[in-house]
């Protein structure tokens, strides 16, 4: 299990977290969604023990991650953005860093090194991006840590790829073991991750679970707004809404699975409307003006 409790950390401009609390069960995908430079990958950095708190404390599997301890490290897997290879082949990687994880499996390893069609015999500093972070996707799989960080896991992965990797990554779910994929590309790995966890302003927005979303959140083309819609997107034949389910009359019922973009934008312009369609409130009329006003102010505060 991973505990966060009342952290804060930041690199000199004041609190890039504060007071922060967040708790991980092992046995699913949790998917960190946030703007550019809402400290996504620095929070992947904490768990992992590159960086160090502040203050509060972070627990993973009852040890301190920034102590970098033996065991902690054999135990923890984390594929950055744009992963660093070694001026070594495949085979001669496993012979000389696969046995520092004694619980790496091997055979997963030969498994998804051919499903995503690596080259054994080429040095892993010629591979191009792509199969540099689908090699390092590999290792961190089949390594048998028990908490496995990904940093914007499908990028630099063509359509085939991001395919192969999300049957991989949904294959990799264990009872033990706690997953956290750090993404923007929230249509990549919508049916996978669960809960997503989005990530704001220095805490935690919202943790919702595929129960919460489907009970109580869904998706619709609409042409009017509304007071079911809690928020909207222009397209070329009306809007693309965010649908309560329940609490309003009226609630539309072709309203298809919550759109998972959606719901981060909805989460990230109009919070205050997000939670009070997920405790059940009735909602004012949605007005798109006023969440574009909205979306300019948090894109300017992101800058």
């Amino acid at each position: 299990m991973v505990q966060i409790q009342s952290m804060t950390f930041g690199y000199g401009k004041g609190p890039l977290f504060e007071g922060l609390d967040l708790k991980l069960e092992p046995g699913t995908v949790f998917g960190l969604l946030g703007l550019n430079g809402a400290g996504k990958t620095s929070l992947l950095k904490l768990l992992a023990g590159a960086l160090r708190p502040q203050s509060g404390s972070i627990r993973v599997f009852g040890a301190e991650p920034w102590r970098r301890e033996a065991f902690f490290l054999a135990d923890t897997a984390f594929v950055p953005e744009d992963p660093w290879l070694p001026a070594v082949k495949p085979s001669v990687w496993l012979e000389r860093y696969a046995v520092f994880r004694p619980a790496f499996d091997k055979g997963q390893f030969a498994s998804l090194s051919r499903e995503f069609a690596l080259d054994e015999g080429k040095l892993l500093t010629k591979y191009s991006y792509g199969q540099r972070k689908k090699f390092a996707l590999a290792a961190a799989l089949a390594s048998g840590a028990r908490l496995v960080l990904l940093d914007e896991p499908t990028n630099g992965l063509d359509i085939p790829s991001k395919s192969q990797f999300r049957r991989a990554l949904a294959a990799a779910v264990d009872a033990d073991r706690v997953v956290v994929v750090s993404t923007h590309q929230v249509r990549d790995l919508e049916r996978v991750i669960d809960p997503a966890v989005i990530v704001h302003g220095g805490k935690i927005l919202f943790s919702l679970d595929s129960d919460q979303i489907s009970e109580k959140l869904g998706s619709a083309q609409v042409r009017d707004l509304g007071p079911d819609v809690i928020y909207a997107e222009k397209d070329g034949v009306g809007y693309s809404a965010l649908i309560a389910r329940s609490g309003v009359e009226g609630a539309r019922t072709e309203a298809q699975t919550a759109d998972l973009e959606l719901l981060f934008n909805a989460a990230i312009a109009s919070p205050s409307r997000l939670a009070a369609a997920l405790r059940g409130e009735r909602l004012p009329p949605f007005d798109p003006s006023e969440a574009a006003s909205r979306e300019r102010n948090v894109e300017e505060a992101a800058k």
